[in-house]
């Protein structure tokens, strides 16, 4: 297979002309075969390095280019014609010009008489209605919120006010974190036009409709996403109705903003997106408690700052996350046996030839290539072994993890006026020094070990005797004669997993009225 590793669109970063790269490759092939050290790589321009050959050719075997049948893309496209991600496009742009209106009312009912709606025009004014959409998102008052900014000191001599009332809410409010989202129909705002009203008003009530079909579809066909973070579906019709309630919060994020991982049910938090995507993540977020856990809203402060403080605990005895460099370890190691065939190739023809000199500088460097691969294969199963307990602590800490950042989320939610300290892992990680220790120069007959890999090894026994501490440990029941609860890290016991080929999932139903109106159209004649 024949693969192109650097785009042909790229546009050439540097005037004039350069060599031609033919020139280039003979050069480094006559080197090659005197035996010489490789001449330094070209310099990269930022944004043009190759890909690796294996990435380019696992996007092309992973694209699916199989079309639709006639009745699989009438049965889609009926089943997508209310989708969220089309509805809110439309949504927003019915809605924010309206929201922007009501804000910048807001702000001039606070500013002094002698402001005018001009001094709100610059395109920093943007920032400003968005800052208030993210406070609104949190509970918090806009009318009061902004009072505030403007009566904390004077405006004389403010160049931008837009930005000056900004710069005062980011300050007064701080890092908020946005409540449970109201159903669109609760979020209609005031429209003089009747006509238009009408229409928002039926545009939320189809997007409400939807996210409910999406929990009614999640829990006829639990994905694997579901089923891991959210439990079974009950069979009792209330617990069933609970269930399908927090699922169509996760759905309806996930189609939203196309996240459509097969495990990772919303994946992490967009801390730097709008207001109005991190609410709907915070919304699917608190949808995803434990199954049968504890309820973190009844819980006091300290409760939640002691479960808060578990994520740094938990993340200190991690064991290093050594992926990037086992990728690059077993890159290098091909290199170095490809590297190997070739020079003893080339000090056979030189042998040939009667060019002994050229031919001893082959030998010793295939000999070096061969010990550049020993190297690097000693160091492979060694990130090998660090990468699989990796995984065993990962699995084994999710839950504590999780249950930490739902503490945070809540404290955040109680006090959005207090300035907590962003949640900060403690897990060791592998410095640039290093890192390039892993890269070997061609020449030497030995390659020794770094110490850091050494130490691997006696990192990666005390986390697995961690990690058999709390294999079987179970919860106690606080009646002594009644059994036990459970086990206190589930996620620890291994999953069940699928046929990597299934089947493809039924569609989700259409919407009546779509469904309505096909009809409606098929019965029509001719």
């Amino acid at each position: 297979m024949l693969v192109f590793t650097r785009s042909a669109r790229l546009a050439e970063p540097e005037a004039g002309t350069r060599p031609a790269p033919e020139l280039d490759r003979h050069a480094r092939v006559e080197r090659e075969r005197a035996g010489l050290p490789a001449a330094p790589p070209p310099r990269q321009v930022a944004g043009q390095e190759p890909r690796d050959a294996v990435a380019v050719a696992a996007d092309i075997l992973g694209y699916d280019s199989a079309e639709l049948s006639a009745l699989e893309f009438q049965s889609r496209s009926l089943a997508t014609a209310d989708h969220l991600a089309t509805l809110y496009a439309m949504w927003h742009g019915e809605t924010t010009g309206l929201k922007n209106d009501r804000y910048r009312a807001i702000v001039m009912a606070a500013l002094p008489s002698e402001y005018t709606s001009e001094k709100l025009t610059s395109h920093q004014a943007t920032w400003l209605w968005r800052t208030l959409r993210s406070a609104e998102a949190a509970g918090l008052d806009v009318s009061e919120v902004v009072g505030e900014a403007i009566q904390s000191r004077s405006l004389v001599g403010a160049r931008d006010l837009a930005s000056v009332i900004d710069a005062r809410i980011r300050h007064q409010v701080g890092p908020v974190v946005p409540v449970r989202q109201r159903p669109w129909s609760e979020q209609v705002p005031q429209v003089a036009d009747p006509e238009r009203r009408e229409f928002i008003v039926q545009l939320a009530a189809a997007m409400d409709a939807r996210k409910e079909r999406i929990g009614e579809h999640l829990a006829e066909y639990p994905p694997e996403w579901a089923s891991r973070v959210l439990g079974p579906v009950p069979d009792h019709p209330l617990d069933r109705l609970a269930w399908q309630a927090r699922a169509a919060d996760v759905g309806a994020y996930r189609e939203l903003f196309a996240y459509d991982h097969d495990t990772d049910p919303i994946g992490p938090e967009p801390t730097g997106d709008t207001p109005e995507k991190r609410a709907a993540w915070h919304t699917a977020f608190a949808a995803l408690g434990p199954v049968d856990g504890v309820d973190l809203r009844s819980l006091p402060d300290g409760s939640l700052l002691h479960m808060r403080d578990m994520y740094q605990a938990e993340t200190a005895w991690a064991p290093r996350h050594v992926g990037r460099e086992l990728q690059r370890i077993r890159v290098s190691a091909d290199d170095a046996s490809l590297g190997a065939i070739r020079a003893q190739a080339e000090e056979r023809v030189a042998r040939q030839r009667g060019l002994d000199e050229v031919a001893d500088r082959h030998g010793s460097l295939a000999a070096s290539y061969h010990a550049m691969r020993a190297f690097y294969r000693e160091q492979e199963s060694e990130l090998a072994a660090t990468m699989e307990i990796r995984r065993d602590w990962e699995r084994a800490t999710e839950p504590t993890r999780r249950l930490a950042l739902a503490a945070d989320t809540e404290l955040r939610r109680r006090h959005p006026a207090q300035r907590l300290e962003p949640l900060r892992s403690a897990e060791p990680e592998v410095s640039d020094k290093e890192r390039e220790q892993l890269v070997l120069e061609w020449g030497a007959g030995d390659y020794q070990t770094p110490e850091w890999i050494s130490k691997l090894a006696a990192e990666r026994r005390a986390v697995g005797e961690r990690l058999d501490e709390r294999k079987g440990v179970r919860v106690p029941s606080e009646d002594p004669d009644l059994e036990d609860l459970g086990e206190a890290w589930p996620a620890w016991t291994e999953r069940d997993r699928d046929a990597i080929l299934q089947p493809p999932r039924p569609e989700m139903r259409p919407a009546q009225a779509v469904a309505q109106r096909y009809a409606d159209i098929q019965a029509e004649p001719g």
